[in-house]
């Protein structure tokens, strides 16, 4: 992993850079403009004041409310959206189904993730952090479409994703085995959530392909003008 990329603070394990990876017109997703998280609550003094120093000026939570702890301590420079990628969370007797790829998410949240993106064109909304609980389910999603839309290739989207397992560690799985328990689940049944195969994400990627005709098509049939996709590549790349 790039030294620059994983952003080590107390109180967030899975806070990276999505900068430096290559698009297929040859240029770069830009460095230090989009990053992706996990939970933001509690960050201590010093991961505050990095939010501050980094320039940030949008946070987004993609969290339902009933999740949500609190938000970090409130600047005059940074903005912060709640903008929950799901309506309201699914009664399930199981986990969601994602071993095949995050397909019933694309199938759901399409218009709501062209809702962070427009965030992003929004005059002084870079840079932006965007995040979850984890920073692997909901803003992997999110991430996925977005290198994507940018040009960055599946293999490279496929390991950007996979960088959560090593960046949650292994207390996080100890924490994810314990809440399984407490709520009476099969830990065999449910294991699988909480990792980050790269494969997982190029079936993803496979269904962005299929079902809806890529990122691009994706994006625009939810809503996203095209100007403003063009506007998002103008803003998030650059030359190498």
């Amino acid at each position: 992993m790039d030294s620059r990329r994983h952003v080590s603070l107390t109180g967030t394990r899975n806070l990276r850079d999505l900068g430096g990876y290559a698009t297929a017109d040859g240029r770069r997703t830009r460095w230090r403009t989009v990053y992706r998280a996990d939970s933001l609550d509690t960050l201590d003094e010093a991961g505050q004041r990095w939010l501050v120093e980094a320039g940030l000026r949008t946070v987004v939570d993609l969290r339902w409310q009933s999740e949500r702890l609190g938000t970090p301590r409130s600047s005059a420079n940074i903005a912060y959206r709640h903008m929950p990628l799901f309506d309201n969370p699914q009664q399930r007797s199981g986990p969601p189904p994602v071993k095949n790829g995050y397909r019933s998410a694309l199938d759901r949240a399409g218009r709501q993730v062209c809702a962070v993106y427009e965030t992003m064109l929004a005059p002084g909304a870079l840079p932006l952090l965007f995040h979850c609980a984890a920073g692997k389910d909901r803003t992997g999603i999110v991430a996925g479409v977005l290198l994507a839309a940018l040009g960055v290739s599946p293999e490279t989207i496929a390991e950007d994703y996979a960088l959560s397992c090593a960046c949650l560690g292994p207390d996080y799985v100890v924490e994810r085995r314990q809440w399984v328990s407490d709520h009476g689940y099969e830990w065999d049944t449910w294991s699988h959530l909480f990792e980050t195969p790269p494969e997982r994400m190029l079936l993803t990627l496979t269904y962005l392909d299929e079902q809806f005709g890529g990122a691009e098509r994706y994006l625009v049939d939810h809503g996203l003008a095209p100007a403003g996709l063009a506007r998002l590549r103008e803003l998030l790349t650059e030359e190498v």
